[in-house]
């Protein structure tokens, strides 16, 4: 082990043990650090490291990662479960979440190569810790102001980096901090959908006004990346929550609302007007195509052709290691093959008419088809029942149709949501490290709201130790009291 990673090991020892007694303390230090998680998906690699680092490696996780958010939440998590009451129950979806979680533990020891699964497994314990964690904090309407607050400043505080990006550094598509296009969509689609539901609560008016100018410059945002997917999702979604949620009630909101649009939306057009239709046109032709390229189709291809082969998967995140050594060849496409897990491959030149753009496959631009690949069926199953546990608990909200805090933040994560299952179908960044964290932190704010009910077994104890303690009580003789003495 190198000497940079004992050295953090000792200090992370210190610093949980102590960060975690000091944060408990006082209830505004958790508070603090719930707010400093949030802000901080912006700038996840602020402060970071990645033990055992294949950086070479084309996959999703490329070492066992930390990140300075990681002592935020296990901070919250320990204070939460010291002070949790025997018996409570843990919040709702968490066991799907741990049945996903091992059912990829257990693919991953049973996989070869295994190690870069190992990478993969641990940021997806993270994650689900992290949700328990913001689920067990959520308890009042405090708690859900400070993160809704904190996702309004992240909202807007990643405008000005794209705005940076796009007009300062020049970038085609703007990324603003999150290093990619695709992913500065996807955060967005999570973030503006819940801030433009908020703004049409009854939250206090400070918070809806900022969560109507996130909601707006995250919007923005979007448009300016020239996502395909992004584009054509944030307009789904803002209908959607401005339809449920009676945006439409007021007409001159409505009206106010349209002339802003008008105006900022004819500027964007003259802006990235030619931007966009190349991507429409151009783009599209080549992704879904019949040639053996790195299109999206042939990411379902190679899907299959692993499936078909490997009913159970080729391991998680082995579909770089996989496709470039053995399944691509198969399609025509002929990469540079990674000769070991623990050496970066050598360079060599793309052999001409390779149909490849990289010496080694990229992971597939499909949750879908990386999940199949990697997971086979019975993980793809796995996952469509974990998405629709947590569909199904947004979903509660949208029956209510209350105006209150609770119940439209509730309806603006169902619609985040759904923009994460539409990009996913063509991306796979919500396995990057913001991105997933700042999932888990909606979801674990959304399964707060629910008051935690324990389950039958656990009620079954309850009951019997009840009935157990009654039959004591009465069982017990009584205590004589002593003539001419008060009892």
């Amino acid at each position: 082990m190198e000497t940079k990673s004992i050295l953090f090991l000792l200090v992370s020892a210190v610093v949980l043990y102590v960060g975690s007694g000091w944060v408990g303390r006082a209830s505004w230090r958790k508070d603090a650090c719930v707010f400093l998680l949030v802000l901080g998906t912006v700038h996840s690699g602020f402060i970071d490291i990645n033990l055992m680092s294949r950086e070479w490696y084309r996959g999703t996780t490329r070492g066992l990662e930390w990140s300075w958010l990681d002592y935020l939440w296990i901070f919250v998590l320990v204070d939460e479960l010291k002070r949790r009451r025997p018996g409570t129950a843990m919040p709702m979806c968490l066991s799907a979440m741990v049945l996903f979680v091992g059912y990829n533990a257990l693919r991953v020891v049973t996989s070869d190569p295994w190690i870069f699964g190992m990478f993969e497994l641990s940021k997806m314990i993270r994650a689900t810790l992290l949700f328990l964690a913001v689920a067990l904090y959520v308890k009042e309407d405090r708690h859900l102001r400070i993160i809704v607050a904190a996702l309004a400043l992240a909202t807007s505080y990643e405008f000005l980096a794209t705005v940076y990006s796009r007009i300062i550094l020049g970038h085609a598509r703007a990324d603003g901090t999150l290093n990619h296009p695709n992913s500065l969509a996807m955060y967005n689609l999570m973030t503006a959908p819940m801030l433009f539901a908020v703004y049409l609560s009854d939250a206090p008016r400070t918070l809806r006004r900022w969560c109507g100018v996130g909601a707006l410059l995250g919007t923005l945002s979007v448009v300016m990346t020239i996502s395909r997917a992004g584009f054509v999702g944030i307009l789904l979604l803002l209908f959607g929550v401005g339809l449920t949620c009676g945006f439409w009630k007021n007409p001159i909101r409505v009206a106010v609302t349209a002339v802003l649009l008008a105006v900022v939306g004819t500027g964007l057009y003259l802006k990235l007007g030619d931007a966009f239709n190349s991507r429409f046109e151009t783009s599209l032709a080549a992704e879904y195509g019949d040639k053996p390229t790195e299109g999206r189709i042939v990411y379902l291809n190679l899907a299959d052709l692993i499936v078909n082969e490997r009913p159970w998967g080729c391991g998680l995140n082995n579909w770089s290691w996989c496709v470039t050594n053995r399944y691509g060849p198969m399609l025509g496409m002929r990469y540079v093959p990674y000769e070991s897990t623990d050496e970066r491959p050598r360079f060599r030149p793309i052999p001409a008419g390779s149909n490849v753009e990289a010496p080694q496959a990229a992971p597939a631009h499909s949750l879908y088809a990386i999940t199949l690949g990697e997971s086979g069926w019975l993980g793809v199953i796995l996952l469509g029942v974990l998405w629709w546990r947590w569909l199904q608990l947004g979903a509660s909200f949208l029956r209510a149709r209350s105006k209150s805090f609770r119940s439209r933040f509730g309806t603006g994560v169902f619609f985040s949501l759904l923009g994460v299952v539409l990009q996913s179908l063509v991306e796979w960044e919500i396995r990057q490290t913001p991105l997933l964290f700042l999932l888990h932190i909606l979801l674990g704010a959304l399964a707060g709201l629910y008051p935690a009910r324990p389950s039958r077994w656990v009620a079954a104890r309850l009951r019997a130790r009840a009935r157990a303690r009654r039959h004591l009580e009465v069982s017990r003789p009584a205590t004589s009291t002593p003539s001419g003495v008060n009892a």
